[in-house]
């Protein structure tokens, strides 16, 4: 595969992944899911991104274009820990240190969980 296929699949997968985010968010926001607490619409992307990201990785051949447009560009583009690691800071920030403990390690355990449970 050359340079530019693999950059044109992640470019083109990253701007899928982005939309999926923003779509995502919205449709939550829409049914009243996360109206006041729009981190925790964060937290469903990233566990809904590494389920995803799990099902790829068996989809598609290694280090191929499919791989590169799916895994790197959607699943990137989708899942969002520079927000999450930015709404931790505002929560701890707003003295909510309870809420963002629960946040981070509910993120990185489920996360984590999601991919052993479906990886094995």
């Amino acid at each position: 595969m050359s340079s530019l296929t693999a950059i044109l699949a992640v470019f083109l997968g990253g701007g899928i992944g982005a939309v999926l985010r923003f779509g995502t968010t919205q449709g939550m926001l829409a049914v009243g899911i996360a109206q006041t607490k729009l981190h925790w619409a964060t937290f469903l992307i990233n566990i809904m991104a590494s389920v995803a990201l799990v099902y790829v990785y068996r989809i598609s051949p290694e280090k191929s274009t499919l791989q590169l447009l799916l895994a790197t560009g959607v699943c990137g583009g989708w899942s969002t820990f520079s927000t999450f690691s930015y709404e931790t800071v505002r929560l701890l920030q707003e003295g909510r240190e309870l809420e963002a403990l629960v946040y981070v390690l509910g993120s990185v355990i489920v996360s984590i969980a999601a991919i052993w449970i479906l990886v094995k």
